[in-house]
């Protein structure tokens, strides 16, 4: 269904029909299967490795999983793709190393990373269940002190009894104001089957924290406007696994009169013709019901070659509950990248 087709959708219209657990958790791993993955290029320029680590960690720590489990050594390969490339996580990241087994299930944290808005782990899984190709997680990560995150978690199944997983969510704090530290617990209760229905409950826990990776700001406060809508890129961060956007929006009471909703996605290319953002969005928040909108928006690192970046808003002014929507096109921002 395309984007136009959801907003324009009428949900009063619909049939309710009860469902499964396990349909809505095939339902559930479609939309995850299906979320097109954001490229993260390597940066060769790096001047450094800058030090990252845990500050935390409970759990089974090991000096080494991967020395112990061959296949647990950098999950982040399975990963990549000549369309997805993760190489800067595995330098960046920090080793969490955790382990826990429960009821014939062993969950593996490998490495994590904090980039100041995102945050992405890579884990493993063994077991002596037979959950056929698709596999899922109910229970997904919570961050102390955030008030709610969003974002995509994928597994692949790599041999028989053995799967790899990669979440990337980004939390949501109060006036998003985002920690230098993180702290950041999973308890999993259960793994269920998309293929066959096999559901195993457990009891499996952890809790790590995670460091800010420091990263270069460049302040650009450029202004667009377009039919009652004000738009202000505030700054870029560069690190070296990401690249944030942070952005202010103010709407006309006028406009707001006439859609309860107004909200930026973003294109986002450089002038060599690489695609970042594809009118997708970050989070944000209101203080005012929507006539003042701070948020951010991040993606993967820019080529090494690019030397501007090109941000168009868009925006999506929407009644909601499928009563109809347009779309207002922000002239386009075009940054100087600094080297």
């Amino acid at each position: 269904m395309t984007k136009k087709e959801w907003l324009d959708l009428d949900i009063d219209q619909l049939e309710l029909m009860d469902v499964t657990e396990i349909e809505k958790a095939r339902v559930k791993q479609h939309i995850l299967k299906k979320r097109k993955k954001r490229p993260m290029w390597r940066n060769i320029a790096a001047a450094s490795a800058i030090f990252i680590g845990a500050a935390g960690a409970t759990g089974f720590a090991f000096p080494s999983l991967a020395s112990q489990l061959p296949f647990m050594d950098n999950v982040i390969q399975f990963f990549n793709d000549e369309e997805h490339r993760y190489t800067n996580f595995e330098e960046f990241s920090s080793d969490i190393n955790l382990s826990q087994t429960s009821n014939g299930i062993t969950l593996m944290i490998d490495n994590a990373v904090y980039d100041g808005t995102n945050i992405t782990v890579s884990y493993a899984i063994e077991t002596e269940h037979d959950f056929g190709e698709e596999l899922m997680i109910p229970h997904s990560f919570d961050v102390v002190d955030a008030f709610g995150s969003g974002g995509s978690e994928q597994i692949t199944k790599i041999s028989d009894n053995r799967y790899v997983g990669l979440a990337s969510f980004t939390p949501h704090f109060e006036n998003n104001e985002y920690p230098e530290t993180v702290e950041i617990t999973w308890s999993p209760k259960s793994f269920t089957s998309i293929s066959n229905g096999l559901e195993v409950a457990g009891d499996w826990s952890f809790d790590f924290s995670l460091n800010r990776l420091e990263g270069e700001l460049q302040l650009v406060n450029r202004i667009v406007q377009q039919e009652g809508v004000s738009f202000t890129l505030e700054s870029i961060e560069f690190t070296d696994v990401s690249t944030v956007i942070s952005y202010e929006q103010v709407v006309t009471e006028e406009l707001l009169a006439k859609w309860q909703s107004v909200t930026p996605v973003f294109r986002i290319t450089d002038n060599l013709g690489n695609v970042y953002v594809d009118e997708t969005s970050g989070g944000g928040f209101s203080n005012d019901n929507g006539q003042t909108f701070n948020g951010t928006t991040d993606f993967g690192t820019i080529h090494q070659d690019a030397s501007q970046l090109i941000i168009q808003p868009v925006e999506i002014a929407s009644q909601q509950s499928g009563e109809g929507h347009i779309e207002i096109e922000l002239e386009p921002i075009v940054i100087d990248l600094k080297k």
